[in-house]
């Protein structure tokens, strides 16, 4: 009896922390803009964007590598797809989720 209360405490133990180390790792992407790369640094560009209705966003920071099969250049038009929020900053920032070339 007692070895079966042991093990069902291990077991239950074992689950909260396994339940509470995995990492929700959302990839949705539930928002899209357009825009214009102005600078390249390392994994990271400064793009002017506009959304896809036409509404400008100003310079925002992307990370390119989310997309590390393509090759960015300053003057590309890229399709950024992110979470949807915006950070407050200078210039602003955002989660990546997808970046690819437009034409």
């Amino acid at each position: 009896m007692s070895n079966k209360i042991i093990l069902f405490c291990f077991i239950a133990i074992a689950s909260l922390l396994f339940a509470c180390g995995s990492e929700n790792v959302e990839k949705d992407v539930k928002a899209t803009f357009v825009g214009t790369i102005q600078e390249i640094n390392g994994d990271s560009a400064i793009i002017d964007a506009a959304e896809e209705d036409g509404k400008m966003l100003g310079q925002i920071s992307i990370n390119l590598a989310v997309n590390p099969n393509e090759t960015f250049q300053i003057g590309d038009r890229v399709r950024v797809g992110y979470d949807g929020m915006i950070m407050e900053s200078a210039p602003a920032q955002i989660k990546t989720l997808s970046v690819e070339k437009v034409e």
